[in-house]
């Protein structure tokens, strides 16, 4: 019975987790001239007034050939969209960043 018990409250705790993981996320890198954004939304169909708080890792590439990561953080209320938590105009010896891409994140509570 403590077994069956146990089981059920991780089922139950998951899918929580994974509700409230599904309703932020920032899924999308976009170019303003030569600013980068990482652009975030959350579903407004929540009963909650929580916010998310959301953590991504951005990989970029520069125009000299190098790559390298930066974290993206920030928050994202329920029903927002368009939240930028993340800006680089990296400039520096000639070199821009050609290339962004989303390596990995996610929004939770």
């Amino acid at each position: 019975m403590i077994k069956l018990s146990s089981a059920l409250l991780a089922i139950v705790v998951n899918m929580v987790s994974v509700a409230a993981m599904a309703a932020a996320r920032c899924d999308e890198l976009t170019t303003d001239g030569d600013i980068w954004n990482l652009i975030c939304a959350a579903d407004d169909k929540d009963e909650y007034e929580d916010v998310y708080q959301c953590d991504y890792f951005v990989s970029m590439t520069y125009s000299n050939g190098l790559s390298d990561q930066q974290e993206a953080t920030g928050a994202v209320s329920p029903g927002q969209s368009g939240v930028v938590i993340w800006s680089s105009t990296v400039y520096g010896d000639d070199t821009h960043i050609v290339a962004a891409s989303i390596a990995s994140g996610s929004c939770t509570r």
